[in-house]
């Protein structure tokens, strides 16, 4: 069969379809990438007041310093490190 041999309706949900089909399979991707918001390192900075801790985020896995130990900040939405260990459901 031919493109033109289908109706508009019936072309229409194919696309809707295919589109909503991507959308789950990003969202499944989403879900188990190597990011910091997946890692079970990931948590809000407890330094900051509370009404911002949302956009405030340590890694405790990693630290610097030599007399004061302090935690890596680390935004979400980057790469994991090498500690990186899927966040449990």
């Amino acid at each position: 069969m031919e493109l033109k041999d289908y109706t508009i309706e019936e072309l229409q949900a194919e696309i809707k379809r295919r589109k909503e089909l991507k959308k789950a399979q990003k969202a499944e991707e989403m879900k188990t990438a190597k990011k910091c918001r997946n890692c079970k390192h990931c948590a809000p900075n407890p330094k900051v007041p509370s009404w911002c801790r949302d956009n405030y985020f340590i890694c405790t896995a990693r630290t610097w310093g030599r007399k004061i130990l302090r935690n890596y900040s680390v935004q979400p939405s980057q790469n994991a490190c090498d500690l990186f260990e899927l966040k449990e459901k």
